[in-house]
C-alpha cells in the first residue's frame, strides 16, 4: 500500500539508479533510514508502511514494511524478515527480536537491507521467519483461549557464542 508521496520518493531514487537495482535498493535502505525516526510509542504491529511513512516514526518493522513496500513500487521483489540482531554496541539484552527486509537482485538473490540500522544485513542478523509482511513472517503467531488474565513475558538475548551469533530466549506466562 503506497500513496502519492511514498510512490515518488520511490519513483525518485529508482530513477536516479537507472538500471543499478542493487544501488537503488541501497539508496532506498539508506533514505527510509534518514526518513524515520525510530520510536516504539506511535505503531503497532498491524500500522502499515502508509501509516508509518507519515508518522515519519516506528519501529523496525515499520521500517521494513516501508521498504518493502517501496521496493515493489519499483518492480523489485522484497520480502519481510523477523530475526534477532546482534548489537554491534555490546547490549546482549533485548526488549524484542528484529525485522529487516530482503530484496531480489538478479545475479544475487535475495539480498538483506536492515533500513533501522542503515546497513546491509550480515552474519550479525539471524533469520527466523520470511514473509510478505509481518503477518507472514511474524516470528510467533497463535490464538490463546483463556480467562483474559494471563500475561506473557519474553526475554531476548542476542550474543556471540562460539565463534558463532547464538540465541537465547526465554518464555514465561502467568
Amino acid at each position: 500500500e503506497v500513496n502519492p508521496a511514498m510512490a515518488a520518493f520511490s519513483r525518485e531514487l529508482r530513477s536516479e539508479s537507472e538500471a543499478d537495482v542493487l544501488g537503488f535498493l541501497h539508496a532506498l535502505m539508506m533514505q527510509i533510514s534518514e526518513h524515520m525516526t525510530f520510536d516504539e510509542d506511535p505503531t503497532h504491529s498491524g500500522t502499515s508502511a502508509l501509516e508509518a511513512f507519515g508518522l515519519k516514526r516506528g519501529v523496525c518493522q515499520d521500517y521494513a514494511h516501508i521498504f518493502i513496500a517501496c521496493a515493489r513500487t519499483a518492480g523489485v521483489p522484497a520480502r519481510f524478515v523477523s530475526g534477532h540482531f546482534l548489537r554491534s554496541d555490546g547490549v546482549v539484552h533485548q526488549q524484542a527480536g528484529h525485522a529487516w527486509a530482503e530484496a531480489f537482485v538478479p545475479d544475487l538473490g535475495w539480498v538483506g537491507f536492515d533500513p533501522a540500522n542503515g546497513i546491509s544485513t550480515t552474519d550479525a542478523h539471524a533469520r527466523v521467519a520470511i514473509g510478505l509482511d509481518y503477518l507472514g513472517g511474524a516470528p510467533v503467531r497463535g490464538t490463546r483461549y483463556g480467562g483474559g488474565m494471563e500475561t506473557l513475558t519474553v526475554a531476548v538475548k542476542v550474543e556471540q557464542a562460539g565463534g558463532r551469533q547464538g540465541q537465547w530466549q526465554s518464555q514465561s506466562g502467568v
